[in-house]
């Protein structure tokens, strides 16, 4: 069975929050669901331990299957001074087109925020709610 993970997606300045592993892999803020614990529980949990941002409102995106985990991925407006900490040595702020960042990356988080960026997109063609509320945070 795979692993649960609670995955985030937090925009800082137009740019994506990644954080860099102990092995220089960079992903996206989250982690391993607890026991008893909800996927909601657990990205806010772990966006707070890995960056130190205290998420203020939390919407659900959408599930992602990796070779290796099952994502519950959740866009978060957070607030805080960033540190990295936990098992997270730094902090990235990630523009879509940073071929250097991109290489350092997971594939996982690649994949995930390319779908985000692609809901995005046509939320703001097709004039979505959705769209609305990520331009108001």
């Amino acid at each position: 069975m795979k692993r649960q993970r609670a995955t985030v997606i937090v925009e800082i300045d137009q740019r994506i929050l990644l954080v860099e592993n102990r092995g220089g892999l960079l992903l996206l803020p989250g982690g391993g669901i607890q026991p008893g614990e909800s996927s909601l529980q657990a990205a806010s949990r772990e966006l707070f331990e890995e960056t130190r941002l205290v998420a203020r409102s939390m919407l659900f995106l959408f599930d992602h299957e990796s070779p290796s985990n099952c994502h519950a991925v959740f866009w978060a407006a957070a607030s805080g001074t960033l540190l990295a900490g936990d098992d997270a040595t730094a902090l990235h702020l990630f523009v879509h087109d940073d071929p250097d960042l991109t290489q350092r990356m997971s594939l996982a988080s690649r994949l995930i925020i390319d779908r985000f960026l692609g809901l995005r997109r046509d939320a703001a063609t097709l004039r979505w709610p959705f769209a609305r509320i990520l331009a108001q945070c």
